[in-house]
């Protein structure tokens, strides 16, 4: 719960061994297999680092789709994803672009 609650905090190696420390893990470090463990767990914020490097798009949740090279954040009904699909189809055809066929818009309400 700690680490959610400090999420940017928690990226830093640093700051997960800090915390390993405060709930007494470190005596599970006589064991080589959980030593290895426990190194690969606390540098996993580096792989994401990187991965962030490669992919600028800044992704903080789950599920975040790309789908040819555009992110789609969130769960979707099927028919959404359906209006997706079929759009880039239409789109590798030469149909409309992209977003214009996403989701159909809502019709406006007109207020009284």
């Amino acid at each position: 719960d700690e680490m959610f609650a400090n999420f940017n905090q928690a990226r830093r190696p640093e700051w997960r061994e800090e915390l390993a420390r405060k709930y007494g893990i470190e005596a599970a470090l006589d064991d080589p297999y959980t030593q290895d463990l426990v190194r690969t767990i606390v540098n996993t914020g580096t792989e994401y680092d990187k991965t962030s490097d490669d992919y600028s798009y800044g992704i903080r949740s789950t599920p975040t789709m790309i789908i040819n090279g555009r992110m789609v954040i969130g769960t979707l009904p099927d028919e959404h994803m359906r209006a997706i699909f079929q759009a880039l189809i239409d789109e590798a055809q030469g149909g409309s672009r992209f977003i214009e066929n996403w989701v159909p818009p809502k019709a406006r309400r007109v207020r009284r």
